[in-house]
């Protein structure tokens, strides 16, 4: 179990509204009305770039588990410990109210949908392995792929190659990413295409993560700056292809705040405060849960609300029920089934490990 950083759980908690706000006030005009005219309102408007603020964080703590782990197999235990029994567990509750919620962007989910997020492993992906046609459960599942592949990844190199390897090492997807416009452009997308669907354009954003607490640790050296620097700029041209230059100013104010949070201590106040803490704490939940049950819920009440006025405020009411449910899963289910599922992992490896007779 990593060390808490309050600031970190505080900004975890502003990075899940900003990502909330986008889903209830941005992202689906064509199912919410309201959506219409409060789209364009720069916070929301914004507010998924709260995902790369979460990546930075992932950056920042995945060395402090890496330095606690014996092996690549400990840490990716510690890794699926943390990740899976939330997943499991909303999975589950997603397929038992599906009937309540079957005005969800993305449907009633079938029994397949489920696959991609309990293996952490993208839709497009698993076609590829399997030749099978999988759709996500939920749409912002895909920042926990992303996630899974860079564990993998910065893990593989930790525990062969050494730590001073895993920042430059992390500048080679990022090339990957670069050369798979190449391929692009002279005639080859089905190569770009697949190399797309690792999430690698993200990786810098974990990048600056690994800096700063290679920076705070004077584990830093100047040729780290030089490759983030790089990385950022390919991830940079990334948004800006597909939002236009304006996505600059929101992409470096998520970066500056996540830098000045570890110097300043009014910032580290601010985001220390009790309730950006507490949202923080049970962030990872509500990011599983939130986006078809809150926008499905915001369906059925436009049937009976005909003001877009008061719908633009019902988001706040849907989204404290979810805060509620999520703060029960977070406090008291999911540590039980972490404990279970620990239990009985290291219990059948420990009578594995038994001689026979």
């Amino acid at each position: 179990m990593e060390t808490r950083i309050k600031h970190l759980d505080g900004m975890r908690g502003l990075a899940i509204l900003l990502v909330i706000g986008f889903h209830a006030w941005a992202r689906w005009p064509e199912y919410l009305g309201y959506v219409s005219f409060t789209k364009d309102f720069p916070l929301f408007a914004w507010g998924y770039l709260g995902v790369p603020l979460f990546f930075m964080i992932s950056g920042f703590v995945i060395f402090m588990t890496l330095d606690k782990s014996k092996s690549f197999i400990n840490f990716m235990f510690k890794r699926w410990l943390r990740l899976f029994p939330a997943m499991l567990i909303v999975t589950l509750l997603i397929f038992a109210t599906a009937s309540l919620f079957s005005e969800r962007p993305l449907g009633v989910p079938h029994p397949a949908n489920a696959i991609p997020g309990l293996t952490f492993i993208s839709p497009e992906i698993l076609q590829y392995l399997t030749g099978v046609t999988f759709k996500p459960l939920e749409g912002s599942f895909w920042s926990l792929y992303v996630e899974a592949a860079f564990y993998i990844f910065i893990g593989a190199v930790y525990f062969t190659l050494g730590r001073k390897y895993c920042l430059p090492s992390l500048l080679v997807p990022m090339f990957l990413v670069a050369g798979a416009s190449a391929f692009k452009m002279i005639g080859h997308p089905a190569i770009a295409d697949f190399i797309s669907k690792f999430g690698f354009i993200h990786y810098s954003w974990f990048m600056i993560g690994c800096l700063v607490y290679e920076r705070l640790h004077q584990r830093d050296a100047k040729f780290h700056y030089a490759l983030v620097l790089v990385a950022v700029l390919i991830n940079f041209s990334y948004y800006i292809k597909n939002n236009g230059y304006i996505v600059i100013l929101p992409l470096l104010l998520m970066l500056a705040l996540f830098i000045v949070s570890f110097y300043s201590r009014l910032v580290e106040r601010l985001l220390s405060g009790k309730f950006l803490t507490l949202t923080g704490f049970i962030s990872y939940t509500i990011y599983l849960l939130h986006e078809n049950m809150l926008i499905a819920t915001l369906r059925k009440l436009e049937r009976h609300i005909s003001s877009d006025y008061v719908m633009v405020f019902m988001p706040i009411a849907v989204v404290a029920a979810l805060y509620l449910v999520a703060w029960l899963i977070t406090k008291y289910i999911e540590p039980a089934v972490r404990d279970t599922l620990r239990n009985l992992i290291l219990f059948r490896g420990k009578k594995k490990a038994l001689p026979n007779g």
